[in-house]
């Protein structure tokens, strides 16, 4: 039996396997370094919007308020209305708002609950950047927060279909939402849609 030697050329590639390697760890630890520890993570990304809303894109329209009664939208989370949303800290709920419809907003909580009305554009951004609204551009209309809201009414949609309901919870809790609507098509354009480039 002959004993065998190993090719000069197996030696080669090794070595470069080995430095190939080597330059993978380093590129995944400097990649690692600069993304904060997160890898892959898209918190410093942030969605811009060409156009956002002005100061004027958010005043209401000069129309009368739509008169009860109301058609109730949303007043459960997939239980019997009496069960409540489950509301997590800073975790929020969210739904559109129909066009040509006043939305109306009632509810209560165990819990500090604010209501953002953001564009879809802007919605993009809030989600993005993972419920921060300060990643939110442009102007936006909102409620304070609170754990009792009676009727209070959203307007821009009655002339543009192009906003989103935020139900944000400062801590974990329960929310009874009781959300309803009424049409009342404004004759004209409102909102971010009559924002020149908007909606």
């Amino acid at each position: 039996m002959t004993p065998t030697q190993a090719s000069v050329a197996t030696g080669a590639y090794k070595a470069v396997i080995a430095v190939l390697l080597l330059i993978i760890v380093l590129l995944g630890v400097g990649l690692y370094a600069t993304s904060s520890g997160h890898l892959f993570s898209l918190t410093g990304y942030r969605y811009s919007l060409a156009n956002p809303p002005n100061a004027q894109s958010v005043q209401p329209p000069n129309t009368s308020t739509a008169q009860p009664p109301y058609t109730v939208i949303w007043n459960s989370c997939g239980g019997s209305p009496g069960s409540g949303c489950n509301m997590s800290s800073n975790g929020w709920r969210e739904g559109s708002v129909p066009d040509t419809y006043d939305y109306f907003v009632s509810f209560t909580s165990t819990v500090p609950i604010r209501v953002y009305f953001f564009t879809l554009g802007q919605f993009v951004q809030y989600t993005v950047c993972n419920g921060d609204v300060n990643c939110v551009s442009g102007y936006y209309s909102s409620l304070p927060a609170t754990t009792s809201q009676s009727t209070a009414a959203f307007k821009l949609a009655e002339g543009c279909g192009d906003y989103v309901a935020i139900y944000v919870a400062s801590s974990t809790g329960i929310m009874h939402p009781n959300i309803s609507v009424k049409q009342n098509a404004a004759p004209f354009i409102t909102g971010y849609c009559a924002q020149a480039g908007g909606g």
